[in-house]
């Protein structure tokens, strides 16, 4: 049985707002891997979905502009 591997490229514009519609996204699509863009995200910025491992870099001054994030779905035993 072939096997494969689903990675996608988002561009957030403020990833917090869209969790939900990510949520789904990810659940529908069987994405095991997103990679985001213009995350927005700063110190102070908290994000999880489940199932998912989520590794995210700010901008450099602080502020909520630009970022990237990469979310990877975690193996789950069948």
């Amino acid at each position: 049985m072939a096997k494969f591997l689903w990675i996608t490229l988002w561009n957030g514009n403020g990833l917090a707002r869209h969790k939900d519609e990510i949520r789904l996204f990810l659940e529908y699509n069987m994405i095991h891997i997103l990679l985001i863009s213009e995350t927005h995200f700063t110190m102070k910025s908290y994000f999880k979905i489940p199932q998912y491992k989520t590794y995210y870099t700010n901008h450099s001054d602080g502020n909520a502009q630009a970022g990237v994030a990469v979310l990877v779905k975690q193996k789950t035993e069948n």
